[in-house]
């Protein structure tokens, strides 16, 4: 009798591992400062129990629960929870945010969803700032030059490319966000047009360089006087 209930245990712990791992979990991503909202995607719920679990790598704290048919909410002030959907509303995010989240609905069958939020503080403002440049002595005739840098404030999943037109002609990453990003860009006299975009999952920003307008003849050198959209 001891071992057929041993057995059963070892099947009941498989099962509740194996569910574990098969739970589909949704990304979501959110700005610092701003609100967002799990949806359940879910209506109905009027006679359900429903509470919101979270965790930084696990969701085990128990962070709002709600009797529908008591209507009985319990959140803190920066969370809403919805009645009819169980949808979790969170306000002012901060990175302290990031984590997992699951809710868990009891009706007759328990039913879960689990969401893994990361929160991203806004890209900030990439500027460029101009390098030496001059004409080409073994060659004065040649096509004067144009040198810049970009540079941003590093974050997470920043990137900060330069494109020409609509193509990306390069980009830098570093994952160390103590470190600022820096991306040089050497063009000659032309009509295109060069945009430096910093840009992380939730937002971008862009300043433009145009060689035609802001790249004029001053002495044998070239300034570049540089705008921001």
């Amino acid at each position: 009798m001891l071992a057929i209930d041993l057995i059963q245990l070892c099947i009941c712990f498989i099962l509740g591992v194996l569910g574990d791992v098969g739970t589909e979990i949704k990304t979501v991503r959110g700005i610092e400062g701003q609100t967002i909202t799990l949806n359940t995607g879910l209506t109905g719920l009027q006679n359900d129990s429903i509470y919101w679990t979270y965790g930084p790598v696990r969701a085990q704290t128990r962070i709002a629960t709600l009797n529908v048919g008591r209507n009985i909410p319990e959140y803190n002030e920066r969370l809403n929870l919805d009645a009819q959907s169980g949808s979790l509303t969170i306000r002012s995010l901060t990175t302290s945010d990031n984590g997992i989240y699951e809710l868990t609905v009891l009706r007759e069958q328990v039913l879960k969803q689990t969401f893994k939020l990361t929160i991203y503080a806004p890209v900030s403002a990439p500027y460029i700032r101009p390098q030496t440049q001059s004409r080409s002595l073994a060659s004065p005739l040649k096509q004067e030059s144009c040198s810049v840098v970009c540079t941003v404030k590093n974050g997470r999943d920043v990137t900060l490319s330069w494109y020409r037109g609509e193509e990306r002609i390069n980009q830098t990453i570093n994952p160390d966000t103590n470190k600022t990003l820096f991306l040089p860009l050497e063009v000659n006299e032309g009509n295109d047009i060069y945009s430096c975009v910093a840009n992380n999952p939730v937002s971008d920003q862009t300043i433009k360089l145009s060689i035609e307008e802001h790249c004029q003849p001053d002495s044998g050198t070239r300034s570049c006087i540089l705008y921001g959209l």
